[in-house]
């Protein structure tokens, strides 16, 4: 990087503002709730409006705009994002190889050239990205945080990486991830205290979105790796419906729960992601046959009004699985949050879910048996061959998968079916359920975390096995610890844009999503 490309403070938002009053119809900007409160209005009055932030806060439809109207240089964004990431990466540690900026800012200024030959390719382009290392990156290492894989430069890279860059990000890094998406943890820490964690397998994602060290964190998600991360660094976290989006050139933990999906910071920005990411792939026999997907179209503009006037929201009825939480906070932002959901014209009706089959207590039996089996098949050779490149516990996962007959994984699967139909019955009377996320984030140490009874569950594990669509969102702060508390969206599977609606009509009118810590 030369002196003339070296990051200024003077890049920021407010900067950026007065520069381009002159071409702002307005300069109302988003509301400036205190972060945990809900707005009177709207916080979206964005056209013609240019918001009050860093420029690395924006959120990615805002930049984009700004990006195709060329208020906003791809340039100064990614300038801006490298002076955020050296001012704050030595205590969040997001990254497992940060691309050197000169590259950074090469495909910057090829963004910004296209876009100013006319050649715009859609509201990604020039939007910085970061992306879990065990998503295979053509001529960049992916090694996903195992010694099997150490030095691993894939010769292609996985599909959605390629309609990444078919869209026109910058893409600023590899992040780190749990070993192969389980097991041994990354080096990230929690922003809002580096002293947690900010848990799952998609660690290093949800990390540095929360740090603002980019805008767009690509993540997956077998058991809840996108929405358990999203609600203990209060983000945005999607998982679509299963086969939504390629799992080619992806490291598999277990084929037939893993899921392609995104961390952000509203869900107007995961509609984007998903439209560019998503569609059919002759690689992946298991992708819908979906040519594309326009979600942000299809979700609509849920500013104003009643948005939600007509959508059935269902949320569960009191000693349901889904509100044994362990944390009073996680219930009192819920309880607050289906006010706000009310008063978009939602019709809210309570249902008691069916998560539970006759006599069981938890849906562990059936999951981990498919976990533990699938991960044993696509890890089988390296553990009779090199079992010393994994870590003990990672080594002992794969074994306990192994030893799983055969007929038990049938089996489970057999019940995984019969779960599934009776889970997905409630959207029979529902458009979209909403309840609350289970936990805060734990210390990195351990212990620590405020609870008030024992959680019934996992909360996301239900929607990898049911393979519909759940989006994790932000509704405040624990009052103690002052850590992300979180709900989540879901509809029976291929109604993503239905998830998104309502939690994107929900943030239109708070402020939760916009909060960040402060480093």
């Amino acid at each position: 990087m030369t002196d003339s490309e070296t990051p200024s403070a003077g890049l920021s938002r407010r900067g950026f503002v007065t520069s381009a009053a002159a071409t702002a119809a307005t300069a109302t900007g988003l509301l400036a709730a205190a972060p945990g409160t809900a707005s009177a209005s709207p916080t979206r009055p964005f056209k013609g409006t240019i918001p009050d932030v860093d420029l690395y806060d924006l959120e990615v439809w805002q930049a984009a705009q700004l990006i195709r109207a060329r208020k906003l240089s791809p340039v100064d964004l990614a300038k801006a994002t490298l002076a955020r990431i050296a001012k704050v990466e030595g205590g969040v540690e997001a990254f497992v190889n940060p691309y050197p900026a000169e590259e950074i800012l090469a495909a910057a200024r090829a963004a910004e050239n296209e876009i100013k030959r006319g050649h715009y390719r859609g509201p990604l382009h020039g939007i910085t990205v970061g992306i879990k290392d065990i998503y295979f990156t053509k001529g960049k290492v992916t090694e996903g945080n195992s010694k099997l894989y150490e030095g691993f430069v894939p010769e292609f890279d996985a599909t959605s990486v390629a309609k990444l860059k078919a869209a026109g990000v910058i893409i600023m890094g590899k992040m780190g991830t749990s070993e192969l998406a389980t097991s041994t943890v990354s080096n990230a820490k929690n922003p809002w205290d580096l002293l947690r964690t900010p848990g799952g397998s998609s660690s290093g994602s949800a990390a540095g979105i929360a740090a603002s060290e980019f805008m767009i964190g690509m993540g997956t998600c077998t058991g809840g790796s996108i929405r358990g991360p999203a609600a203990n660094v209060g983000v945005t976290g999607f998982k679509p419906t299963y086969g939504t989006v390629s799992l080619h050139g992806i490291f598999p933990l277990a084929w037939s729960m893993d899921h392609v999906g995104c961390l952000v910071h509203s869900a107007r920005d995961a509609a984007l992601v998903i439209d560019a990411v998503g569609g059919e792939d002759p690689l992946d026999p298991l992708s819908l046959k979906v040519k594309s997907y326009r979600l942000a179209r299809d979700m609509g503009d849920n500013s104003g009004g009643k948005p939600l006037r007509g959508v059935v929201v269902g949320i569960p009825a009191p000693g349901d699985y889904l509100l044994g939480v362990p944390n009073d906070d996680e219930l009192a932002a819920f309880d607050d949050a289906v006010k706000v959901i009310r008063s978009l014209g939602a019709t809210i009706r309570t249902i008691r879910t069916k998560v539970l089959l006759p006599r069981t207590t938890s849906v562990s039996s059936f999951y981990d048996t498919v976990r533990s089996s699938e991960v044993a098949a696509y890890q089988f050779q390296n553990l009779l061959t090199r079992p010393e490149k994994m870590s003990e516990d990672y080594r002992n996962k794969v074994s306990a998968g192994v030893l799983v007959p055969g007929h038990a994984y049938i089996q489970a699967q057999r019940v995984r079916r019969l779960w599934r139909d009776e889970f997905l019955s409630m959207f029979d009377t529902i458009d979209v359920i909403i309840h609350p996320n289970d936990n805060i984030a734990g210390l990195i140490a351990g212990g620590g975390v405020p609870s008030s009874r024992p959680s019934t569950g996992s909360k996301t594990n239900i929607w990898n096995l049911s393979g519909a669509p759940a989006v994790a969102i932000p509704t405040g702060l624990s009052s103690k610890e002052r850590m992300p508390l979180s709900m989540q969206c879901a509809a029976k599977p291929g109604d993503d844009a239905l998830a998104l609606k309502v939690a994107d009509a929900f943030q239109s009118v708070t402020t939760f999503h916009q909060a960040r810590p402060t480093l």
